[in-house]
């Protein structure tokens, strides 16, 4: 270990907390806005190994948010995936960096999630939160949600969250922060979306491009989420298990709200691993279409 490199923040957590983030296996799902904010702060803090997952390409109207995104990376061309092993590797060499250009619900993306001792999920799709919520329950990994959203109006609302699930009491489905319907949903397939678009008058067609997104107001929420990582990794504190940023009044909360005591997640699948059959969704060809 390269103690010069560390020398600040192990003032901060000592060298013991450093060997443990070194050794720490972290999933990054979803290497976009958020993930790539992820992937460049836990490469600095020493991160050792990184599992990065993400089926898409950079698009001309990522360029304003994905850190190190260079004006030359190809559109279509350049895999997330690769924009995320690009940023680790410039860092630090010595990282270990696995990659799946493939949906999260594939073989190789749910084996990583597995391998790994911590995940960190940043997402669009309510359907992969679910899943992926789901399988970090049944193997009892520490799962990191983050989300960040600007909601144009006024008042123009802006800000994010990081959600927690790290010890079975409290996930995104307890705490109110998953719209299980829609996540439904989104597993439902592209016939059952537009069956359900018909009979609820939705055309999604006519909603256009997905909403802002700014490059600040997603390193803030990246930013609470690696520090909650680094307090817990390290021994500092327990990490928070909910963080609510609210950017437009500059003001960050922690609810107190209880979560839900009869979480079929937290409670009924947590740790049960291969029993849980998470890979139905597998068997199911949801990957195919979920993004």
């Amino acid at each position: 270990m390269n103690k010069e490199r560390f020398d600040r923040q192990m003032a901060l957590f000592g060298e013991e907390g450093q060997m443990k983030i070194a050794a720490a296996r972290v999933a990054v799902v979803g290497v976009g806005g958020l993930g790539t904010h992820v992937v460049q702060q836990l490469a600095l803090l020493g991160v050792g190994s990184l599992a990065l997952i993400d089926s898409e390409e950079l698009d001309p109207t990522n360029r304003n948010r994905y850190v190190t995104a260079r004006h030359d990376d190809p559109c279509p061309g350049t895999l997330k995936v690769d924009i995320g092993e690009r940023t680790a590797t410039l860092i630090d060499p010595g990282v270990h960096v696995d990659k799946v250009p493939d949906s999260l619900v594939s073989e190789d993306a749910f084996a990583d999630v597995i391998g790994s001792d911590y995940v960190f999920g940043c997402l669009d799709s309510e359907g992969a939160r679910l899943v992926l919520n789901e399988l970090c329950a049944a193997y009892g990994r520490p799962y990191f949600d983050l989300a960040s959203e600007v909601i144009p109006g006024d008042p123009l609302v802006y800000g994010g969250r990081v959600c927690i699930a790290w010890d079975g009491d409290g996930c995104l489905v307890c705490h109110g922060l998953l719209d299980v319907a829609e996540a439904q949903a989104n597993l439902a397939g592209p016939e059952a979306r537009r069956d359900r678009d018909a009979l609820y008058g939705v055309d999604r067609a006519a909603l256009g491009r997905s909403g802002p997104s700014v490059v600040s107001i997603n390193g803030v929420v990246a930013s609470l989420g690696v520090t909650e990582f680094m307090a817990a990794v390290t021994g500092i504190r327990a990490p928070k298990k909910l963080l609510t940023y609210y950017g437009h009044m500059g003001r960050l909360t922690s609810p107190a709200e209880p979560p839900d005591a009869d979480c079929y997640y937290c409670k009924a699948i947590r740790g049960r691993g291969a029993a849980a059959d998470v890979q139905r969704y597998i068997r199911e060809g949801v990957g195919a279409f979920l993004r």
